[in-house]
C-alpha cells in the first residue's frame, strides 16, 4: 500500500477530477501575473509624468450666411422632401381620429371600473 492518499478521495464530491490541478495552475498563473505587473509599474508615490496630449487644431469659424441665402437653402431642401399625397394624408388623419376614439373609450371604461372599486372599498355611494 502506498502512503500517498488518492487526491480524488480528499477532494469534495462535486469536484471534477483534474479540477484541483486546473485550480492550482490558475492560482500560479495569477501570482505570476501579479509579480510581472508589479515589476512593470513604478512604486507607489513615485513621480510619474504623463505625456501631454497635443492640442487639437483650431476649427475655422463657420461661414456666415445671410437671410436670402438661408431661405434659398431651405427652399432647396424642401424640394428634396417626399410629400404625402392627398389620399395618404386623408387615410392617416382618419386613422388618428379612430385611435383617439378607441383610447378615450378605454380610459372611460378603466375610470368607471376604478370608481366603482374605490366606492366598494370605502363604502361611498352605497
Amino acid at each position: 500500500m502506498s502512503s500517498v492518499p488518492d487526491p480524488r478521495v480528499l477532494a469534495p464530491r462535486y469536484a471534477v477530477p483534474g479540477a484541483i490541478f486546473r485550480l492550482k495552475c490558475a492560482m500560479a498563473s495569477n501570482e505570476a501575473t501579479k509579480k510581472a505587473d508589479a515589476a512593470r509599474t513604478p512604486a507607489r508615490g513615485a513621480a510619474s509624468t504623463t505625456p501631454q496630449r497635443p492640442t487639437p487644431p483650431a476649427r475655422p469659424a463657420p461661414k456666415r450666411t445671410g437671410p436670402v441665402e438661408f431661405f434659398g437653402e431651405v427652399r432647396d431642401e424642401a424640394r428634396k422632401v417626399t410629400w404625402p399625397t392627398r389620399k395618404e394624408t386623408t387615410i392617416t388623419t382618419v386613422m388618428v381620429f379612430i385611435m383617439v376614439v378607441i383610447a378615450s373609450l378605454f380610459f372611460v371604461a378603466v375610470d368607471q371600473v376604478l370608481r366603482i372599486g374605490v366606492g366598494l372599498i370605502l363604502g361611498i355611494g352605497a
